[in-house]
């Protein structure tokens, strides 16, 4: 198949969860783009951080942020797709059972709400359920997420490659993490780090040996080789 668009998570795909950025992702990403291939960002970011992250190191000018929440187009234009509401109601109610619920000193967030990993999101997912609020606990391994339910990676990047007139199909998608699997069950072609854990390896197309930045080096070697061995 000729791909026409690869599609990258950030933290623990392109960075270390630290936020230290591979050099090395960043010249395999440069490389697409003089091959001509559309290169997005999707991460669970803002919209600022995400968007400007991808002018810096020259994707497309296009970003998936929020986890799906957000499809930011320019430096203005943004589309959102759901409101923090009721993650700040979820938030509430997580702050009453856990005593270490805590905001990730992150950018600001217009749909969502970024908790440090400092509880169970299991249990806290049960709770958010059992009070019926519409709220997802997403573990993107950077933080936890609370995300309006429905919204993931998968809905914003539709309408991102809507506008470039590409199908998910002819789409390459590169992640580590639980919410990068919507990503990988709409694309043509799905690619774990070596740093997925094993539920999020067993979603993909194909595993990387190598971690973080190297694996998206490798994971970017392994498309183009292969595609070059098909022409």
């Amino acid at each position: 198949m000729k791909y026409k668009a690869f599609v990258l998570d950030i933290d623990g795909t392109i960075c270390d969860y630290d936020g230290i950025l591979n050099l090395e992702a960043v010249h395999s990403i440069r490389w697409l783009r003089k091959l001509g291939y559309e290169v997005l960002l999707a991460s669970g970011r803002g919209p600022w951080d995400t968007y400007y992250l991808g002018v810096f190191i020259g994707t497309t000018k296009m970003a998936v942020c929020e986890n799906g929440g957000i499809l930011m187009t320019s430096p203005t234009d943004m589309k959102l797709f759901s409101d923090k509401a009721k993650s700040l109601e979820a938030y509430d109610l997580l702050c009453k059972h856990f005593p270490d619920v805590r905001v990730k000193p992150v950018s600001a967030r217009l749909t969502e709400v970024v908790l440090l990993r400092t509880f169970d999101p299991v249990e806290g997912q049960r709770i958010l359920d059992q009070a019926s609020l519409p709220i997802s606990i997403h573990d993107s391994k950077f933080a936890l997420h609370l995300t309006r339910k429905g919204i993931t990676k998968a809905v914003a990047l539709r309408q991102a490659l809507d506008l470039l007139k590409i199908s998910p199909e002819d789409s390459v998608v590169i992640g580590d993490s639980a919410t990068d699997v919507p990503m990988f069950d709409i694309c043509g072609y799905s690619i774990a780090v070596g740093n997925a854990e094993e539920e999020i390896k067993s979603s993909a197309d194909y595993v990387c040996k190598e971690e973080i930045g190297d694996g998206t080096v490798e994971a970017i070697q392994h498309v183009t080789e292969d595609l070059r061995a098909r022409s």
